[in-house]
């Protein structure tokens, strides 16, 4: 049974050292992922939100005092490849790599991890002196109700692609999950600009800042690089992290876009979950019956991985609640 751990008394998750300041310094842009930069759960996460947290509009998180969390999923990153290509006058190379999770994903724990974020992110604005508005009463809003019959509802599973050039991609497959089964759009972390319209009208009837929340736990980094002859790479380095960028907290009220918040470095735990064994590769070669006589050569890799569940799940929890406290600290100090 998946453990979380309980939400702790606010000055200890909030504390940070009196020459501590947040000053987002660096830029916004997430940075490339770095698995040797762990990240220490045991500490109170506000003390690196320095490092971790990017903002937009920041000005705007002061005097939140009500909250209405209306589109929130974790996205779980079930598998990974890549592919890149290299092309020479008579001969075309061709490197492959795929992995996923082994086994696959576990609904269930997914779920269990999804509800208890929720819960906790609820907990800890409301120990902060922030108001979360019920469910129910956002529920019951007439405007919501059209506007969220377009979203999905339980869990489903994405497709996406990252081409790099025309000769080299990476993909992924992702299960999305939205905590208590709530309504949910795919893209949960960011509010498109042709919605502000219809959030700014829900606002002044429920007045209350509306909450976008998105966190994305991932599987490893897919890399492929083509170019010249010889020069197809494809790889995939197994290692859990939450993904920066995407992991993100998006307001908008009745002023219309407010601040956004997010993760501009991966929070990486401290034990990787993935244990790696054997590389199993494939070599294929075929030569075209036309004229051209191009002869293609196709390297396949696929790796063995076990997962060690538990730890795994009871990752992914705390890097969520690692980011949901990071971000509130920033949020209580511009109160």
């Amino acid at each position: 049974m998946l453990s979380v751990r309980p939400v702790v008394a606010l000055l200890a998750l909030l504390s940070f050292p009196s020459t501590f300041a947040i000053t987002l310094g660096g830029g916004g842009d997430p940075r490339p992922l770095d698995p040797s930069q762990k990240f220490d759960f045991s500490a109170p996460a506000g003390t690196s939100a320095e490092t971790y947290v990017a903002t937009q509009a920041e000005g705007k998180l002061k005097g939140i005092k009500r909250v209405a969390i209306t589109n929130m999923c974790v996205q779980f990153i079930n598998s990974k490849s890549a592919l890149g290509v290299s092309r020479g006058s008579s001969i075309t190379y061709t490197r492959s790599a795929d992995g996923a999770i082994p086994g696959g994903l576990d609904t269930a724990r997914m779920q269990v991890v999804a509800d208890a974020w929720l819960e906790q992110i609820e907990a800890d604005f409301r120990a902060a002196g922030i108001e979360v508005v019920p469910y129910e009463e956002i529920a019951a809003n007439a405007l919501f109700q059209k506007f969220s019959a377009k979203y999905d509802q339980g869990i489903r599973v994405g497709t996406s692609t990252n081409r790099n050039n025309q000769k080299a991609d990476t993909s992924e497959t992702s299960v999305y999950v939205s905590p208590k089964g709530r309504p949910f759009a795919m893209d949960c972390g960011t509010i498109s600009p042709a919605s502000t319209g219809t959030f700014v009208r829900m606002a002044y009837p429920l007045n209350a800042e509306f909450l976008t929340i998105s966190g994305v736990v991932d599987m490893g980094l897919a890399k492929s690089t083509g170019g010249l002859l010889r020069g197809a790479r494809a790889d995939i380095d197994y290692v859990q992290y939450l993904r920066a960028g995407d992991s993100q907290f998006q307001f908008i009220g009745k002023t219309g876009p407010g601040a956004r918040v997010w993760l501009k470095q991966s929070i990486v735990p401290q034990q990787n979950p993935f244990t790696l064994g054997e590389v199993e590769k494939g070599d294929t070669e075929k030569t075209t019956d036309d004229l051209s006589g191009i002869t293609t050569r196709t390297t396949a890799t696929a790796q063995t991985i076990s997962l060690d569940e538990d730890l795994y799940y009871r990752n992914a929890a705390e890097a969520l609640r690692a980011m949901h406290q990071m971000f509130l600290t920033l949020l209580v100090s511009k109160q």
